[in-house]
């Protein structure tokens, strides 16, 4: 009998530990982080390798590999002087769930580590953030059905800034605003002997006059800037700019939209895409009332930026010919107010293969539609 009780507590002993083991790194560390004006209450059961640190309403906190597999950020409370920034070693999940922080010194949320965050937007619930929204180092996804606005109205404050890709997912609702001027604006004029100047405009449009001035501006009022890929397949976004140089969505690199509503009215460029925009489904509305409606660059891709070393110069051309407007479906309307040079749909010249779903461009461009 008594061979068999210890039998049965080493087995319960072995149990219990594995237990232990599986809840440490298998079990999700929800951590609960609540504003109350300028005091941060924090409650929850994190692993070792969570630390962090508060002042006035300024949470920084720091997340190891050593923190658990599913570490959650739960985010609640108002503050008007309050701001989160999370370095993490690691994937980690942020749930908003009734979030209203103002931080007139930069972005509400900073995420300074190179991982992914999830954004999740606690299902109907409303959140808020400014003057500037969001600043991530790494991808950032926002999930969830419940609704982020940003409003941002100071110099330079953007609405989301993205050091990689971004990616929408499920039905959130995302509304950024944003009215600050940017940081410099500089004249740039022609050369006194240059026959002209055509700004972005094709070949055939009769030239701007030699004393045409075109603004440079930097540190703009952008509402979504991302230095990588943008990636849309669900949610309703809204995106509104009034000043000088603000475009509305940017994507650095490729950009699509595989559903959902987006809707942009913008100063400058309402989209703006570094390489190539494609289309299989969803609603898009782009509008500027001073530059393109939908500006799609071709990256190094572009006529005339191509290396003169390390390409293959037949490829290069090929290259050269391959579209970088892609629809497969949906509904998509590119308008400009602003007259020639702007174009609702510009490319470039670059070519447009427009497969199926409707294409609406405002004013009509010559280069539409034209098939690849």
């Amino acid at each position: 009998m008594k061979k068999a009780i210890a039998a049965l507590a080493v087995i319960a002993a072995l149990i219990a530990a594995i237990l232990i083991f599986s809840t440490r790194f298998t079990v999700a560390d929800n951590i609960y982080v609540e504003w109350q004006g300028d005091k941060v209450s924090i409650r929850g059961k994190g692993s070792g390798g969570l630390k962090w640190q508060s002042k006035r309403g300024m949470l920084s906190m720091s997340a190891s590999e050593s923190v658990g597999k599913n570490l959650k950020i739960h985010l609640s409370g108002h503050s008007n002087s309050g701001q989160f920034e999370l370095t993490a070693d690691k994937k980690t999940e942020l749930i908003l769930e009734g979030l209203s922080l103002n931080n007139s010194q930069g972005a509400a949320l900073v995420l300074k580590g190179n991982k992914e965050t999830l954004l999740t937007l606690k299902d109907s619930t409303v959140n808020l953030l400014g003057d500037a929204g969001i600043d991530a180092k790494g991808d950032l996804t926002i999930a969830g059905q419940g609704s982020l606005k940003i409003e941002s109205r100071l110099t330079g404050h953007k609405g989301i800034n993205i050091g990689g890709d971004l990616e929408v997912t499920g039905n959130p609702t995302i509304t950024i605003i944003t009215s600050g001027q940017p940081q410099t604006m500089t004249e740039l004029a022609p050369p006194a002997d240059a026959p002209g100047f055509h700004g972005n405009s094709d070949e055939g449009l009769p030239p701007l006059p030699p004393g045409f001035v075109k603004y440079d501006y930097s540190g703009t009022t952008k509402a979504i800037k991302a230095k990588g890929d943008i990636h849309i397949n669900g949610g309703i976004i809204t995106l509104r700019t009034s000043t000088p140089g603000a475009e509305g969505l940017e994507a650095k690199g490729f950009l699509y939209i595989d559903g959902g509503i987006v809707n942009v009215e913008a100063y400058d460029d309402a989209i703006n895409v570094g390489m190539a925009m494609t289309v299989t489904d969803g609603e898009v509305s782009a509008t500027s009332t001073h530059c393109d409606g939908i500006d799609i660059n071709g990256g190094s891709l572009k006529p005339g930026a191509i290396p003169a070393q390390g390409w293959d110069p037949q490829r290069a051309k090929e290259l050269q010919n391959e579209p970088i407007y892609i629809q497969l479906g949906g509904k998509v309307k590119a308008a400009t107010t602003a007259g020639p040079p702007e174009e609702g749909l510009d490319t470039d010249q670059r070519p447009i293969n427009h497969i199926d779903g409707e294409l609406i461009v405002e004013p009509d461009s010559k280069e539409m539609p034209r098939p690849f």
